[in-house]
């Protein structure tokens, strides 16, 4: 299993190899209840990183998509004709986000700091169905 892989790359040893094969992972999320930190992680443990490692680059991995997603957001934003009523929500709504961003980051590295993997495993299973649900 991947939780027992006790990998030997740290920071430094992450090759553009290792990093297009992590990014081709990072796609494989786009499949609806597939989570994109799972399988980056999942990725990176098998090409030999530390869990740390692959924490941290899973999450650092994170950054470009949000930006991505909020640059594409911006102009639909913008020309929104009830923007100045929904500045106040659209703040709180992106405050909110970034806290529970935080919050999440936090409960997955203390999971992955206890080896407790079954759990985002079970959440995994439990949510996807959900959202494909709420989506069809």
């Amino acid at each position: 299993m991947i939780r027992n892989l006790r990998g030997r790359k740290n920071d430094g040893d992450i090759t553009l190899r290792d990093a297009i094969i992590i990014g081709l992972a990072q796609a494989v999320a786009l499949i609806p209840g597939i989570s994109r930190s799972g399988a980056t992680i999942v990725a990176a443990m098998g090409l030999g990183m530390k869990q740390e490692t692959a924490l941290r680059f899973s999450f650092l991995l994170f950054i470009p998509v949000s930006l991505g997603g909020m640059i594409l957001s911006v102009s639909d934003i913008l020309i929104d004709p009830l923007l100045n009523e929904l500045a106040i929500p659209y703040t709180l709504a992106f405050i909110g986000s970034f806290v529970m961003t935080y919050v999440a980051l936090k409960w997955f590295m203390n999971i992955m700091a206890k080896g407790n993997l079954i759990y985002f495993a079970l959440y995994c299973f439990i949510v996807g169905p959900i959202i494909l649900f709420l989506t069809w």
